[in-house]
């Protein structure tokens, strides 16, 4: 289970950047010498909150998972929850995103 909070805000960590691939295409978190592939929906999670990562409006993880479900309408919120939360655990873990309080 997840330690992070609905309220909670994700933002890219300290010298963490969201990048396109010009040669294959892909998006990638980049920091000094290590990079992560996104796709599907771990790159739309990702683009919600690193347009804006200083913003007082970025969004909290609970306004992530609204905004998909939104765009989802027949998938059950829990399961996006569910899938946003293991998301921004992993990322957490290996050190590509920070999570403020709000």
């Amino acid at each position: 289970m997840s330690g992070l909070a609905g309220a909670t805000r994700p933002r890219l960590a300290r010298g963490v950047r969201l990048r396109l691939d010009h040669v294959s295409g892909k998006y990638l978190l980049l920091r000094p010498e290590r990079g992560f592939e996104l796709v599907g929906s771990a790159l739309a999670i990702v683009r919600l909150f690193a347009a804006s990562p200083t913003a007082p409006t970025a969004p909290t993880i609970d306004g992530i998972i609204d905004s998909l479900a939104g765009t989802h309408e027949g998938t059950p919120r829990a399961e996006i929850a569910a899938d946003v939360l293991r998301l921004l655990d992993e990322l957490a873990a290996r050190g590509l995103i920070e999570v403020e309080e709000s």
